[in-house]
């Protein structure tokens, strides 16, 4: 994966095969930043194609159509945008009616619709083609709004606890109301009809979204950051905000183990600076995955073995990593100094540092030949992978 305007680092022809990877805890297991006096205070290229300049606050979120013509943004000034990129100018529309930061947009799978929707919980609807509004609710405050990844199904998760469902175009509603405490996260299993959600309680339940009933249910005891599945269904890993991550068997509800770089029964002091695991995300093919934390690195542990394979070590907190889709070893990471990297995995390196903002990231969304961020400056951009 490369993006166009940037330059490779050397790297050796030649990956390590997992067996000549160090052990985690050896010296030359994490990957350290130069020390601050040996960084020299240079203006960053912007390697950017376009970026995109309306919000008056920080923009919390982005969405990128299939198509890639278009670019969706929700942010603190209660507006969202939508950008059309496909032309040699860009244009947008604003979207009113938020009365609260929008904090989550998307597109449907076929790129019929789009949402936004705000911290209150109102949710818009518009048909992509026309940008014609065709439905509102409101459901209470969010704290997560998607599509189905098949068919024209709107989720969100109410901090009240339900998990709401509405049919596109008739809006047909169901409510999913398993547990009073507010489901963190949600993804879906393969199948497409079992959605797997965590909640702050420490509670993980698999739903079945046809019957409304719980297939699986566990308490992991620790309060939940955030929630990723492996490819195959089979694992289930959750984020805590003590740096700990707890490793559940989707079928039988057993947690496996516990993903933690200290000492078991480790808890940290009450002065201790927060380090939660703000995002999982699991290798596609591979017994890997990829723990962001909010203080400074990620971990990549070997979820077959229960062992921390590599720290890549950050000069500040990582919102989101993704794998790149091109390539079985490289995972990017968006993080709060401003920079996308890529990093190759096998080597334990990065590849590329993708330049441009000089605000924190927010957020970013990768499409196949795009990478698209979010910053707390106000500003959105879009860089080309070549």
């Amino acid at each position: 994966m490369m993006v166009d305007g940037s330059s490779e680092k050397a790297v050796a022809e030649e990956p390590m095969s997992d067996e000549e990877i160090p052990p985690a805890g050896e010296e030359d297991d994490i990957i350290q930043p130069l020390p601050d006096e040996e960084v020299e205070d240079v203006e960053l290229e912007d390697m950017s194609e376009r970026t995109l300049a309306a919000h008056s606050g920080s923009v919390f979120c982005v969405a990128v159509s299939k198509s890639e013509q278009y670019v969706l943004t929700g942010g603190e000034d209660d507006l969202a945008y939508v950008w059309d990129i496909s032309g040699e100018d860009t244009t947008f529309q604003k979207i009113e009616g938020h009365k609260d930061s929008v904090t989550h947009v998307g597109f449907s799978p076929n790129d019929k619709y789009y949402f936004t929707a705000d911290l209150a919980g109102f949710i818009q609807l518009f048909e992509t083609a026309s940008h014609a509004k065709i439905w509102d609710f409101e459901v209470g405050d969010v704290l997560w709004v998607m599509w189905h990844p098949v068919v024209p199904i709107l989720l969100a998760g109410a901090v009240e606890g339900g998990v709401w469902m509405w049919k596109v175009p008739d809006f047909e509603t169901k409510t999913i109301q398993l547990s009073s405490a507010p489901p963190v996260e949600a993804v879906f299993l393969s199948t497409n009809r079992h959605l797997v959600v965590g909640y702050q309680d420490g509670v993980v339940k698999v739903l079945n979204l046809k019957s409304g009933e719980a297939t699986m249910s566990v308490d992991t005891r620790q309060e939940i950051t955030s929630v990723g599945v492996s490819p195959d269904d089979k694992l289930i890993l959750v984020g805590s905000p003590v740096s700990s991550a707890s490793l559940v068997a989707a079928q039988s509800g057993k947690v496996i183990a516990t993903l933690s770089e200290h000492p078991t029964g480790y808890k940290p002091p009450e002065d201790a600076p927060s380090d939660s695991v703000e995002h999982v995300t699991f290798h596609p093919s591979r017994p890997l995955a990829a723990l962001s934390y909010v203080n400074d690195r990620v971990c990549l542990w070997d979820v077959s073995l229960q062992r921390l394979r590599t720290t890549l070590t950050h000069p500040d907190g990582v919102v989101k990593s993704s794998w790149a889709g091109d390539s079985d070893h490289h995972l990017v990471t968006c993080c709060l100094d401003g920079v996308v990297r890529v990093w190759d995995v096998d080597q334990n390196e990065v590849i590329v540092e993708v330049t441009g903002h000089a605000a924190q990231l927010l957020d970013m969304r990768i499409s196949e030949n795009l990478v698209v961020t979010a910053d707390d400056g106000g500003l959105a951009k879009v860089f080309r992978i070549s």
